[in-house]
């Protein structure tokens, strides 16, 4: 039983992680101003972030069967949980692209949101392998873990700098709103993740 919940929670990671993954290639094709190829992967999170919702409530149910100890389920009920939030906002900052599409933006601006999710997408990468090694010795979870920290604050850097930018635009404040909201749902995947790596942080021992 605990061989399946260790399974379900790596394949949840990998949905994850594509979402993250899909969500970077978006901001490119934001960034290039392709607009067929940002709605097939805004359409595409859409598809991953039900996918990876799928595999959370798996593993959900192999948790309510398993005779793991009441800490260490509810450890792993809050891991899937920040986990899959990290899909879920990934699939809400493509919508945010969809929407911000045709705002002329300078191409440094651009450019530090595709940082942000390439930054985003190593973390949960990190978070991924993190989770495949949960039956390992916990030295390598906590190096993965100190480097999401990392990656972490590179975005929020980053985040921060997009910000001090944007406060510089001349544009109307509809625009303006929903921006910052791409900005802040953007910052707040490798939150998520960090957030997910600190639950990993308390598990010791072996499933």
């Amino acid at each position: 039983m605990s061989d399946k919940v260790h399974s379900l929670l790596i394949a949840h990671s990998q949905k994850v992680l594509l979402a993250v993954h899909t969500l970077k290639s978006a901001t490119e094709a934001w960034q290039r101003g392709e607009r067929e190829t940002l709605d097939r992967f805004v359409a595409e999170l859409s598809n991953l972030e039900k996918e990876a919702d799928s595999l959370r409530r798996g593993v959900n149910r192999e948790l309510s069967l398993s005779e793991l100890d009441h800490a260490r389920t509810e450890l792993f009920r809050r891991l899937v949980h920040n986990t899959d939030d990290v899909a879920d906002t990934a699939r809400r900052a493509g919508r945010f692209l969809l929407i911000i599409q045709d705002l002329l933006l300078p191409a440094d601006i651009k450019s530090d949101l595709v940082k942000m999710a390439s930054l985003s997408q190593a973390a949960m990468a990190d978070l991924a392998e993190a989770i495949h090694c949960l039956s390992e010795p916990p030295e390598r979870r906590m190096e993965y873990a100190a480097h999401i920290s990392d990656l972490e604050e590179s975005v929020d850097d980053i985040e921060f700098e997009i910000q001090r930018k944007a406060n510089q635009l001349q544009v109307d404040t509809w625009s303006t709103i929903i921006f910052w909201r791409l900005i802040l749902t953007t910052g707040r995947i490798a939150d998520s993740v960090e957030d997910a790596a600190d639950e990993l942080l308390a598990y010791e021992g072996e499933l």
